[in-house]
């Protein structure tokens, strides 16, 4: 028995919406892409008074330098950048206050920091005052809540709006460096094997270190020598 072809015609049609219906966003099934985190380079800025000529800089503006070198080395974006205000005739008091918190960042262990001094009446940072600007990462949170997408099940066999978006909060709040979240870091160079193998050791208590070898002073050949010859 053969089907008549307009009846044939007719059921494509009307199935047609049905299965165009069943192609769902991947997005819907995947919480890394439903809920995203974003990752955008911000800037830590601290203003710094220049001291009296011949006065050091005080415990508290050390402290501050210190707070920045740890936000750039924790999440840093790029190389800091030291900006002295100076009026004309101060440019060389003003590039010596710039060099002295340059280099109580590089103490506290922080890469390059470029030092430059502004003059002008527009000029920022204003005269007798620095400015550190440390680039950083910053991850956004994504905002967790939305059920737009009820948690009964649907015909996409997809998951709840709200899915998997508490883990993509949790990983924003906590990660160390935000950058981690976009690229990979740089490999330090150190055998994985052996660097599990410490573990593994300092975890039962057991002596990382390698056994040293018994070895006695050895003596040199007479191989080519002519006392060797015979």
């Amino acid at each position: 028995m053969t089907m008549n072809p307009f009846r044939a015609v007719l059921s494509v049609l009307a199935l047609s919406p049905l299965l165009g219906a069943c192609a769902a966003d991947l997005a819907e099934h995947d919480y890394r892409l439903s809920h995203p985190i974003a990752v955008e380079e911000k800037a830590a800025v601290a203003l710094f008074a220049r001291p009296a000529e011949g006065a050091a800089l005080s415990a508290a503006d050390r402290d501050r330098l210190g707070r920045l070198a740890e936000e750039s080395l924790r999440r840093g974006a790029g190389p800091i950048q030291v900006s002295a205000g100076a009026r004309p005739g101060e440019e060389d008091a003003a590039l010596a206050f710039a060099r002295t918190l340059a280099d109580t960042l590089h103490a506290w262990g922080v890469g390059p920091v470029s030092v430059a001094v502004v003059g002008g009446a527009d000029a920022v940072p204003q005269p007798g005052i620095a400015q550190v600007r440390v680039p950083v990462w910053e991850a956004k949170a994504p905002e967790c809540g939305n059920f737009d997408r009820s948690l009964n099940p649907d015909y996409f066999n997809a998951p709840h709006s709200n899915w998997g978006c508490s883990i993509q909060r949790n990983k924003a709040l906590m990660v160390q460096n935000p950058a981690d979240l976009v690229r990979a870091r740089e490999t330090s160079g150190r055998d994985g094997g052996r660097a599990a193998t410490v573990l593994d050791k300092y975890g039962k208590g057991e002596a990382t270190g390698a056994a040293r070898e018994n070895t006695s002073a050895g003596s040199a050949s007479s191989v080519g020598s002519s006392s060797g010859a015979k």
